[in-house]
């Protein structure tokens, strides 16, 4: 398991980390003894303080604490399995699903519903919106990369974290299936609406950059109040989400996708067909 960490510095920037779950101690025969702790850090890319991050599981839950944080959250997943993995280096079929979500919204943001559901609706779009941007770069992505042997070596040369990882001779030339779900694996973990790391990762490895998307920073943020506040933000002051600031993040974001996914076919298949 892993645990993706959100919390504000006091000096206002928006801090996420990625962290392992340690397993908790299953020697233990009581659910006081099972506690296991996984000791961390994390720095703020605005003032560069230093966070003391602790990540700790027991047979009923994991928790996190981070001492000076400022409204802390975070979320629990289980890492993706083989299968998912395998299936995404198959598909081809990233932008036709984005483009069905999206008109799936924005036929929904046309319904009218009673007044008491309304706010939980627009919310429910709002957050799928962002949800669907995010799914698209990580499928693409991954797609991209893992059909492709140079790609694959330029992420590894590119990426820190994954450069870390120690492979043999032997998985190198006859367990290239394996490597393939290893590398996958790890990209499927990734946060993929921490866009400070995914720009970078997009123009090193497809050589693709990203136009200016302030608006896609602003409804990431928007979208984790939508999730872990129920529309409240850090403050308390609810977040009115209107037709119009859906319909837009609709339309922003099939501009984007679009222009991404032309990119994406031209420079790694050599054509512009979607």
């Amino acid at each position: 398991m892993e645990v993706d960490i959100h919390f504000y510095c006091p000096c206002g920037a928006v801090i996420e980390e990625t962290l392992p779950v340690p397993p908790p101690d299953l020697m233990a025969e009581q659910h006081s003894d099972s506690r296991t702790e996984y000791f961390d850090s994390a720095i703020c890319d605005g003032c560069g303080k230093d966070f003391d991050v602790e990540v700790s599981n027991t047979y009923c839950a994991a928790d996190v604490t981070v001492a000076g944080a400022v409204d802390l959250s975070f979320d629990v997943r289980d890492l993706p399995e083989e299968d998912d993995v395998s299936w995404i280096i198959q598909s081809t079929q990233q932008f036709e699903e984005f483009t069905e979500v999206i008109q799936g919204v924005v036929a929904l943001a046309e319904t009218s519903v009673p007044a008491h559901a309304d706010r939980t609706l627009r919310n429910m779009l709002y957050v799928q919106t962002v949800t669907a941007v995010e799914a698209y770069l990580s499928s693409a992505f991954i797609h991209a990369v893992l059909n492709s042997e140079e790609l694959i070596q330029r992420l590894v040369e590119s990426d820190p974290e994954l450069a870390k990882q120690k492979f043999s001779l032997k998985e190198i030339f006859t367990q290239w299936e394996g490597l393939r779900i290893t590398v996958g694996k790890y990209l499927k973990a990734l946060i993929f609406h921490d866009l400070r790391k995914i720009k970078p990762m997009f123009k090193d490895v497809l050589g693709i950059e990203f136009p200016d998307i302030p608006w896609l920073f602003q409804a990431v943020l928007i979208r984790h109040d939508c999730v872990h506040r129920n529309g409240l933000d850090k403050d308390g002051n609810r977040r009115e989400i209107t037709k119009t600031q859906i319909m837009d993040l609709a339309r922003s974001s099939a501009d984007f996708v679009s222009q991404i996914d032309q990119e994406l076919r031209c420079l790694v298949y050599g054509n512009t067909s979607t």
